[in-house]
Formats: structure tokens, sequence, C-alpha cells
């Protein structure tokens, strides 16, 4: 029990003033041991220019180690195109970032689109497919990576929140629906005739009026957050 520092009488613990003399009590507060050591050690910063030196030649090795098999045992080199397209595409989206003095979101989506453009064409030489290539593959990768920008321009231009992001991201999910149903039709049937993409349409434009009204009423959005927990 505490006692007194004036009087010496016996306290209670709750107690801010002595009962005899009005002095008021201090208590001393036991200081506990943090759970993590006080000292500071310092982390040496790894060089990130030369692990990503490291893993491109990782990269490298298995795709001259595959182009000598393929100019031995065929007369083209079609099959090391579907390695040396993978190890690009992977090289670009994560070992590129790594070369960066600062990150450059635009540049770093277009490279990547621009590699695996580069892989698909590939593989359809290797298949001997440059037709669907033009006509499908190149036609739809252009359609994701300009939806793409898109929304990267009006979220930093317009500043909007994220219902209306996703309003935004929904309403290209349907152009994108609408292009590869498109480029398909045309490609077999050498005519467009869209059938399933009208019903993925249908089916989130309710939901993008929705979250567009959401999206200007706040009060609204406020009684669903605290109702929903979201």
């Amino acid at each position: 029990m505490p006692y007194c520092v004036k009087c010496g009488v016996e306290l209670d613990k709750s107690a801010k003033k002595c009962v005899l003399c009005q002095t008021e009590v201090h208590f001393e507060v036991e200081k506990e041991e943090p759970p993590y050591p006080r000292e500071k050690d310092e982390i040496d910063n790894i060089n990130v220019k030369y692990l990503a030196f490291f893993l491109s030649i990782l990269l490298l090795i298995p795709n001259f180690a595959v182009l000598v098999i393929n100019l031995i045992y065929y007369s083209g080199i079609y099959w090391m195109y579907y390695v040396f397209g993978a190890s690009l595409v992977i090289w670009m989206i994560f070992i590129f970032p790594m070369v960066l003095e600062r990150k450059r979101p635009i540049l770093h989506i277009f490279l990547i689109f621009l590699s695996i453009t580069l892989y698909v064409y590939l593989i359809s030489l290797a298949v001997d497919g440059l037709r669907w290539f033009l006509i499908i593959a190149l036609p739809i990768l252009l359609t994701i990576m300009i939806l793409m920008f898109s929304i990267i321009f009006i979220r930093k231009k317009k500043k909007i929140g994220r219902l209306k992001t996703t309003s935004v991201s929904l309403t290209a999910l349907i152009i994108l629906c609408l292009v590869i149903e498109g480029f398909i039709d045309y490609y077999i049937n050498s005519q467009i005739v869209l059938a399933w993409s009208y019903i993925v349409a249908a089916s989130l434009i309710p939901i993008i009026i929705a979250l567009m009204i959401l999206s200007g009423n706040k009060k609204l959005q406020e009684d669903l957050s605290k109702k929903l927990h979201i």
C-alpha cells in the first residue's frame, strides 16, 4: 500500500490526495521493458542494381541452354521462342523496376504490354498463326493497354474515389468483353455477331449506375459503412 510522503498515513491505491493533509499523491509507475531491443542495429542496404544484374544472368542461362538444344535437335529456333518470350515478360515485370532510379508506373505498364505482345507474336511464329495474332491477339492487347491507361489517367487527373474508380473499371470491362467477342467473331465467321458480351454488359450496367449514385451521396455511404462495417 502507498503512504503519504508528508504525514506518512497509509493511502488507498485509488487516492489522489492524502485524506489528512491533502497532499497530492504521485505513484511511481514501474518501467516495463519493451518487447523489442532498445539498440537500433543498422541493416546493410542491398545493392538493387547488382541484384537485378544477377537475376538477369540467371534468366539468360536457361535461354542459352534452350537455344543450343533447339539448334541441335531442330532445324529452326521456333521452340526456343516460348522460353525467350516468357523470360522477357518475367524480366519486365519483376527485374526492370529494380533498374529504374524512380518509379514510373506508366512506362512500366507500357513495357509489360510490349513484352507480352512480343511473346504472343513469337508464339504465333512458332505455330504459324500470324493471322490470329493480327486479328485477335494484337487488337485485344492494345485495347487492354488503352483501357488501363485511361483508368490511370482518370484516377490521377480527376482524383476520383474508390466507388467511381470501380465504376470506371467495370465500364472498361464491358468494353473489353465487347472487343474480345467482336474480334473473335470476325476471325471465325468474318462478321461480328455479339451475344455473351451483351449479357456481361446487362449485368454490370445496373451495378455501375448504383455505384455512381452511391458515390454522390456521402450520407448513404456513411450509413452503409456503419451497418455493413466496410
